[in-house]
């Protein structure tokens, strides 16, 4: 056996032709250089190897040291502190994507790549071109950049990403962040989120096919560019990541940019070669295999991920026993009804925001299965982790998703369709509360539905 592979071997290398190699300009091969360092290494290598460390459920502390390591955090601490004025720079992820640390590392790698670049062209000057690393350069980014259009796609695909929540109902829209306008406006629409991520999944599979490349580039831009404006005018922190996911797909675009102009124009346009990235049989046999098996493998993660998403926080996710907005008629404490003042500011319990202090609830909306959401007299909402027991018939509000610090406590009763009574405890004080449910088809937003013919614009 290991006889016939090395004199495979041995023949792929007598078949092995020159690659002809055209010359680049001086300047093209100084800013391939430079990129090549930016977005091959600093950016694209950096997701693949995370993607694949996750993949492999590798500890996520290892996950986070690896993560921290491609920031370049001795360089990235001084540029933030010699240029920047940050003292320190907290490196513990916080969910946002434009995070000082982002930024500055950003900025670190444009600078290693520029000397970097600057040395390689000086120690490379006489090579003419780099079509083979181009080559390789290319599918890195490819690979990169087809995984971030699966993450994206399948999360819309599979709702997880916008989910519509029955708390923006009776929030005043004013209330809203801009981000959380943009999340609620596309998750009122499932069909359309949908046809978002079926958008960016056909682009990641243009990518991974070598001969639709170009195709791929091209609905890539077209997709991450107007992720990159949401993010921009919504005011949603990922602006720095998906403004790099434009710049990846912008440079697979760029070599073809002659030729998809000439074919926009109606010109004929000779199918372009493209530089093997292995000449022998043998070499492209297990190059096929391995791209097909690494493809799939990190692909299927990213699908499955996005599968357990949509069941726990998605719209697929568990409903809570008591699903539905429910208004509060009556609220006892100690004995005392409290009267259903607008202007109610009595103060807060000790813990802030994450109580519910000794005031009048407006509303109590049960929403997904692990949490409720109370509205407040003065219309503000807070969110609480919380238990219901349909067997018990028991409500348990806590201040952290342990469940150890328990806010309320309440049995539960349904004398008749539409009514709820809460009897128990918030932080020590008797409370007991009324409350009709409301009909969600009172509002048009989930009532209204869809039709072809209307006479008259419905517009509210």
């Amino acid at each position: 056996m290991a006889q016939a592979v090395a004199e495979e071997i041995r023949e792929d290398m007598r078949e092995m032709p020159e690659i002809a190699t055209r010359t680049w300009h001086p300047v093209t091969r100084v800013l391939f250089r430079f990129v090549f360092v930016y977005l091959g290494i600093g950016l694209a290598a950096g997701w693949l190897a995370i993607a694949l460390l996750k993949a492999l459920h590798v500890p996520l502390r290892t996950v986070a040291d690896v993560q921290d390591w491609w920031q370049l955090p001795a360089l990235t601490n001084w540029f933030g502190s010699a240029l920047f004025g940050i003292e320190k720079i907290n490196y513990v992820g916080t969910g946002s994507g434009d995070t000082q640390v982002f930024w500055v590392s950003a900025f670190t790698w444009l600078v290693v790549a520029a000397v970097v670049a600057a040395v390689w062209s000086v120690l490379d000057r006489r090579r003419p071109a780099y079509p083979r690393l181009h080559e390789w350069f290319r599918l890195i980014l490819r690979f990169a950049l087809g995984l971030a259009l699966v993450l994206y796609g399948t999360v819309k695909v599979m709702p997880s990403q916008m989910v519509f929540e029955l708390q923006r109902l009776v929030e005043p829209f004013g209330d809203m962040s801009p981000m959380g306008a943009l999340w609620s406006q596309t998750a009122a629409s499932e069909p359309y989120e949908i046809a978002l991520g079926v958008a960016e999944l056909a682009a990641a599979a243009l990518l991974f096919l070598p001969w639709t490349v170009t195709a791929g580039a091209l609905l890539s831009f077209v997709a991450t560019l107007q992720i990159f404006l949401l993010n921009l005018s919504f005011d949603v922190p990922v602006k720095l990541y998906s403004g790099q996911l434009v710049l990846l797909s912008l440079v697979l675009v760029a070599p073809q940019i002659g030729r998809i102009t000439r074919v926009l124009l109606g010109r004929a346009v000779p199918a372009e070669p493209a530089t093997p990235l292995f000449t022998g049989r043998l070499g492209k046999r297990i190059f096929a295999v391995g791209y097909t098996v690494l493809a799939l493998f990190l692909i299927g993660d990213q699908v499955y991920q996005s599968w357990d998403a949509w069941h726990h926080y998605g719209s697929a996710q568990a409903r809570s026993p008591l699903y539905g907005i429910w208004n509060v008629t009556e609220f006892t404490t100690a004995g005392q009804e409290m009267p259903a003042l607008v202007d109610d500011n009595s103060p807060p319990h000790e813990y802030g925001d994450a109580s519910l202090g000794p005031q009048r609830l407006r509303r109590i909306i049960f929403d997904a299965a692990d949490g409720v959401t109370v509205q407040r007299m003065d219309e503000s909402l807070v969110w609480f982790p919380a238990t219901v027991d349909p067997d018990k018939q028991t409500v348990v509000f806590t201040g952290d998703v342990t469940g150890i610090f328990k806010i309320g406590t309440f049995r539960y009763e349904r004398p008749e369709d539409g009514k709820l009574v809460l009897d128990g405890q918030i932080s020590g004080r008797p409370v007991r509360m009324t409350l009709d449910q409301v009909d969600l088809n009172r509002y048009p937003l989930v009532a209204r539905g869809f039709h072809w013919v209307q006479d008259v614009p419905y517009r509210r």
